[in-house]
């Protein structure tokens, strides 16, 4: 079984989560301490050092902020919470900033019952709000975040980040998502959660007239108007063959490259158009590539 890489997702979470301060944000993604293996799951950094951010998960944010994820499977402990704190003296000792301009912020969906424990032994551990843990007095602004514990109608984005999503929220996560435009941070954290989601994903399209369920999510509008785009700026054909490849990645997987050229080479806009709608009803790319011969 192919291991799910989280990260991406987790980094857009975050740009979603904090959507209307993206403008004033810098996100960095795995960033490098060192041309080794050290580096950073996500780096925001403020572009404007006075703006404030009102919001739950970023309360103790300071111009530099520092992001460790585990992902479902993993537990926080003691050591990642060292190691964190490690890559904040490191990179205040590179980029010389003072140490109270930087915050640590640990997320996790699993709650630390041990880690928490721990740290009370040492520091005062609160919690104002469901789901984030404030510990005081260590070296700088430190917080840990339960995904599973914040509220969902204010982080949707981190509380759904899981792999084991009911087929009512996976739906209401689809249908939220469908109301954004085209955007790279929503697609990295869709195309991680679906497959992490799979056997629920199909459930959902599966359940019932597939394309009347993706109309009502209103993803077929969302395809046809990017493959139209795509066709006045690089022909009809490519524009509808590129939906097709998109249809089969959201439903099944990726096709293989060779799968792509195939569609691709296909000019013929009514076959393109029949091609979509059995990229909308099969069950595996085999039937597809099958249908194609």
């Amino acid at each position: 079984m192919t291991k799910t890489l989280w990260h991406p997702a987790f980094c857009g979470a975050m740009q979603l989560e904090l959507n209307e301060y993206r403008n004033v944000l810098k996100f960095e993604e795995e960033y490098l301490l060192t041309k080794g293996s050290l580096r950073i799951d996500v780096l925001i950094i403020k572009k404007r050092k006075n703006v404030v951010i009102d919001k739950n998960i970023a309360g103790i944010f300071r111009n530099y902020n520092i992001l460790e994820y585990k992902s479902p499977s993993d537990s926080l402990d003691i050591g990642d919470y060292y190691k964190t704190h490690g890559y904040k003296l490191f990179y205040i000792s590179r980029q010389n900033i003072h140490i109270d301009n930087m915050s640590v912020t640990m997320v996790t969906s699993r709650h630390p019952h041990k880690l928490l424990k721990k740290l009370s032994n040492r520091y005062k551990i609160t919690s104002n709000r469901n789901g984030i843990y404030i510990v005081h007095h260590d070296i700088g602004p430190t917080q840990i975040v339960v995904s599973n514990e914040l509220a969902e109608d204010e982080n949707l984005w981190l509380t759904h980040l899981n792999k084991e999503l009911t087929t009512a929220r996976l739906h209401f996560l689809l249908t939220e998502a469908a109301k954004h435009g085209k955007d790279p941070a929503l697609d990295a954290y869709l195309d991680v959660v679906t497959e992490a989601n799979i056997k629920t994903f199909q459930e959902i399209i599966m359940g019932k007239k597939v394309d009347q369920c993706l109309k009502e999510l209103g993803y077929i509008d969302k395809w046809q108007a990017e493959g139209k785009a795509k066709g006045k700026a690089e022909g009809e054909a490519k524009g509808k063959a590129e939906m097709v490849i998109r249809i089969l990645s959201r439903r099944l997987e990726l096709p293989s490259k060779s799968l792509q050229k195939k569609i691709c080479s296909i000019q013929d806009i009514t076959k393109l158009d029949e091609l979509a709608d059995f990229a909308l009803t099969c069950v595996s790319l085999n039937e597809f590539a099958t249908a194609l011969k």
